[in-house]
């Protein structure tokens, strides 16, 4: 005698459940977390529809509550641990999450005035705070503090990977900036600057009074965690 299945296939699924045919009657607005999930892994395992495997991954960190938040902090490794997950997927769902949060800057960036260093950095922390290697950016302003570029400069150790004074100054005059302000990660957590951070900071404060653009400040992240150089008078 066959064992009762206790899973049901998408197809089996009444309508207003089905995502796809949700998202088409009602809009994508109209659809859970899990639902949307499952139109993007498209499938599932013989054992589960993509709508099941949705619900595991939202459930995939023990160390935190399960939602759509746990996509934030999942990386490829850890994707590929889940059952019915494999490369393929693995790449969307992180390509998905990296895609929304371009839009959502993207969305905001228009609106941006950095009035203080309170500012920049409870901006960019959230993001910042989750990267393994240290990123380093620069923000260029108008004569108002509003936000004409953001650049990422490089990826790796400050004293290693940074751009020259001379490309930082090449960006800034392109792009008609007045201020600038530079924004790295320490992964470590712990945002105290080290001797390399100061060093090139006043190195690329110089190279702005020369062409009398102003370094407003630089701004390290750590988790939950700033400090910056402006308010701990290192400028």
């Amino acid at each position: 005698m066959k064992k009762q299945r206790d899973l049901f296939t998408m197809r089996e699924l009444p309508d207003t459940e089905r995502p796809y045919e949700r998202c088409i009657q009602y809009g994508a607005a109209a659809l859970t977390d899990a639902q949307l999930l499952a139109v993007l892994l498209k499938t599932g395992t013989k054992e589960e529809s993509a709508l099941h495997l949705a619900q595991r991954v939202l459930m995939a960190k023990e160390d935190r509550e399960p939602g759509i938040g746990t996509l934030l902090s999942m990386k490829y490794p850890d994707y590929l641990k889940i059952h019915g997950i494999g490369p393929v997927k693995a790449v969307t769902l992180l390509c998905v999450v990296e895609l929304a949060k371009r839009l959502s800057l993207c969305q905001k960036r228009s609106q941006i005035v950095f009035t203080d260093s309170q500012s920049v950095a409870e901006y960019y922390m959230e993001f910042m705070r989750q990267y393994d290697r240290e990123h380093f950016w620069l923000l260029l302003l108008d004569s108002k503090n509003a936000l004409l570029k953001e650049l990422e400069l490089s990826v790796g150790t400050i004293s290693a990977a940074l751009a020259s004074p001379r490309e930082v100054m090449i960006e800034a005059l392109r792009y008609e900036a007045v201020h600038f302000i530079l924004l790295h990660n320490h992964p470590s957590g712990n945002p105290s600057p080290s001797d390399a951070d100061i060093k090139v900071t006043r190195k690329l404060q110089q190279a702005g009074e020369l062409l009398d653009i102003q370094l407003l400040d630089h701004i390290i992240i750590g988790e939950q965690q700033y400090v910056s150089m402006r308010a701990n008078q290192i400028l």
